[in-house]
């Protein structure tokens, strides 16, 4: 795709300050299959869009989550994203209070993955919001 922002290298933790006062963000390394691709830790929360693998170097930033926003793109594997039993795997493997499936393809029925999904786990939908106790 043309890139349509200004190209911004991301090195290490970095903080954003906005209305509600500042958030430190924690970028980490994952695969989007032929590249690179971050995730980031936000307190309690980890969002991690775009990604195929996770490198074991990387799984220190899921650790103690209360929210994991992650990629699960459709039902069969992809090369370059999660698909739904490699993402209930790693949701298994962390234990994080809650989950959000995203990045979902059209065929991912909303109504059949709500009754379908383990406890604690939900798919995204446009307009959602997300409480969890660990925001600082």
């Amino acid at each position: 795709y043309p890139p349509i922002l200004d190209l911004r290298s991301i090195d290490g933790s970095f903080e954003v300050t906005g209305a509600a006062g500042p958030i430190s963000f924690t970028p980490f390394r994952v695969d989007h299959g032929s590249m690179d691709a971050l995730g980031f830790r936000v307190a309690g929360l980890a969002y991690v869009p775009d990604v195929v693998a996770i490198p074991e170097d990387s799984w220190q930033y899921l650790q103690g989550l209360d929210c994991f926003v992650i990629d699960a793109l459709r039902r069969k594997p992809h090369p370059t994203h999660a698909h739904l039993d490699l993402t209930l795997e790693w949701i298994a493997r962390l234990k994080p209070a809650q989950s959000v499936i995203t990045n979902m393809h059209l065929d991912m029925d909303y109504a059949t993955l709500v009754d379908e999904l383990p406890k604690g786990v939900a798919p995204a939908y446009d307009g959602m919001v997300i409480s969890f106790d660990n925001v600082a």
